[in-house]
C-alpha cells in the first residue's frame, strides 16, 4: 500500500530504527582506555602513531603524517542500498575447532576484536555496518599491505592498455634504472607471486625507503639488492616484490597510479569519497601500503572483486587477469597452502583460501593488511566482508586460528543455508 499522509513520529523513528540496525558508531571498543578513549584518541606523530594511545587516531588519520596523491570521489557516487535489519551471525572462533568451541555472536565478535570498521555486503546491499572507537563513515583508514592487490589490478589494466606486454617480461624491460639488477631480471609473474627470489630486508642500514624518501629513484634503490633464489622458485612475501610492480607500472603507463587508478576503478566504481596514496620523495605511490579510504569504498572496491572486475555491467579490470590473479593453479607450487603456519595461498599480489578452507571448494580470496586490515570476497555469492583494524597482539595474517577469517566463514555458510 503506498503512504501518501505526513510521517509521523512513529513511522520516522521506525525508518531509524531500520537504518540504524545497518548502521552503529560506538564511542568505544575492546581495551577501548588503552586505546585513549578518556583522551579522545589522541593524535600522534610518525614517531608513535603505530602505538596505543595514539594507534586509533593514526590507523585513520595515516595520510595525514606523510605525502599522498589524491584520488578525487565520483562525480555522481554509486549508493548501496540497505538490509531492513542485520542478519543473525553465529560463529566459532577458532576454525580448527569448529565442534568444539564456544560458539559467538557478532557482537561478541566486536566485543572481542578491536575493529576501527566492520561492512559486510551482498552484492549492491549492506548487511552490516559497524563503528568503534569513535570513527564514522567519514574516516579514511589505512591499507597497509592491501594496497599491494591495487597495484596487482592497475598491472592488469596496464596489459590490457597495451603499456605491459606479457607477465613473462623482465621488469628491466620497463625500468631502465633496473637494467642488469636481480630485480630488473626477474619475471613479472615471479614479482606477482613474491617469488622474485631477491634477499630484500628493508631493516637494514640504508633500506629501501630510506632510500626513496631521501629522493633516491626506486628503480636505483631497487637495483641494489642481490639474488638468493632463483626466481620462481621460493616464496617469499617482500615489499621489494611489490615496490618493483609499481615502479614497472609507473613507468610503463607514464603516470601516477593514483591517476592511473582514478581513472580505471575509483571513478567509474563511483566512490563516494576521495582517498589518498601515500607517495616517495619522487611523487610516486608506495605500492606496498599507505592507500587511504573510507569503509565503503573499501566496500565497493570489494564489490568490484566479486564481480571479477565488473561495474554495472561495464568491464573496469580484464575478467581473465581477475580469474588468474585470484585462483591457485597446481603448477604454481611455490605459492601453494595448506601448513599450518601458512594457510592460505597467493595469487597476483592477492591472498587465496586453499579448497580445504572454502565450505564447497569454491574461489575465496582476500586482501590482507597488517593489524587486521581485510576484504574478503566470495565471487559465488556476492558476498564481501571489510574490516579495519588496530590489533597489536594479532596472531600472524596467515594463521588458522584467525577469529575474523571464522566470521567470513560463518557468513558464507550462513548465505548457503
Amino acid at each position: 500500500m503506498r503512504r501518501t499522509g505526513p510521517i509521523t513520529a512513529a513511522l520516522a523513528a521506525s525508518l531509524l530504527a531500520t537504518v540504524a540496525s545497518a548502521q552503529t558508531f560506538e564511542p568505544g571498543g575492546p581495551d577501548a582506555a588503552a586505546y585513549g578513549q578518556a583522551q579522545g584518541y589522541p593524535t600522534g606523530t610518525w614517531d608513535n602513531w603505530y602505538e596505543k594511545p595514539h594507534m586509533v587516531w593514526g590507523f585513520s588519520h595515516y595520510d595525514s603524517l606523510v605525502k599522498t596523491h589524491t584520488l578525487p570521489a565520483a562525480a555522481k557516487p554509486w549508493t548501496f542500498k540497505r538490509a531492513a535489519a542485520e542478519p543473525e551471525l553465529h560463529y566459532v572462533p577458532d576454525i580448527l575447532h569448529l565442534k568444539d568451541g564456544p560458539v559467538l555472536s557478532l557482537a561478541d565478535y566486536m566485543a572481542r576484536v578491536p575493529a576501527t570498521g566492520l561492512l559486510i555486503l551482498k552484492d549492491d546491499t549492506i548487511l552490516v555496518e559497524r563503528y568503534q572507537y569513535g570513527r564514522t563513515d567519514k574516516d579514511r583508514f589505512t591499507s597497509q599491505s592491501m594496497a599491494k592487490t591495487l597495484v596487482s589490478l592497475l598491472l592488469g589494466a596496464a596489459i590490457a592498455d597495451g603499456r605491459v606486454k606479457d607477465i613473462g617480461d623482465p621488469a628491466e624491460a620497463y625500468v631502465p634504472t633496473l637494467k642488469g639488477s636481480a630485480y630488473g631480471q626477474t619475471p613479472l609473474k615471479a614479482l606477482l607471486q613474491m617469488s622474485s627470489g631477491v634477499a630484500f630486508e628493508d631493516a637494514e642500514p640504508r633500506g629501501l625507503y630510506q632510500d626513496i624518501h631521501s629522493g633516491v629513484d626506486e628503480g636505483t634503490a631497487l637495483a641494489k639488492y642481490a639474488r638468493a633464489t632463483p626466481a620462481g622458485s621460493h616464496f617469499q612475501y617482500s615489499c621489494g616484490d611489490s615496490e618493483t610492480l609499481t615502479t614497472v607500472v609507473r613507468h610503463a603507463t607514464g603516470q601516477s597510479l593514483s591517476d592511473y587508478l582514478t581513472a580505471k576503478v575509483w571513478q567509474p566504481m563511483g566512490a563516494e569519497a576521495e582517498a589518498r596514496w601515500e607517495v616517495d620523495a619522487s611523487g610516486q605511490e608506495i605500492g606496498c601500503s599507505g592507500f587511504n579510504a573510507t569503509l565503503r569504498d573499501y566496500g565497493r572496491l570489494g564489490r568490484l572483486l566479486a564481480h571479477d572486475g565488473a561495474w554495472e555491467g561495464k568491464q573496469l579490470i580484464p575478467k581473465d587477469w581477475l580469474l588468474a590473479a585470484t585462483t591457485q593453479d597446481p603448477a604454481d607450487t611455490q605459492v601453494a597452502s595448506g601448513t599450518a603456519a601458512h594457510l592460505y595461498g597467493y595469487g597476483y599480489q592477492v591472498w587465496v583460501l586453499p579448497p580445504k578452507v572454502s565450505p564447497d571448494g569454491r574461489r575465496l580470496f582476500a586482501l590482507l593488511g597488517a593489524e587486521g586490515q581485510y576484504i574478503f570476497v566470495d565471487p559465488k555469492t556476492k558476498l564481501v566482508m571489510v574490516q579495519t583494524s588496530v590489533k597489536t597482539d594479532n596472531l600472524p595474517l596467515t594463521s588458522p586460528h584467525s577469529e575474523t577469517l571464522a566470521l567470513w566463514l560463518a557468513v558464507i555458510r550462513e548465505w548457503d543455508k
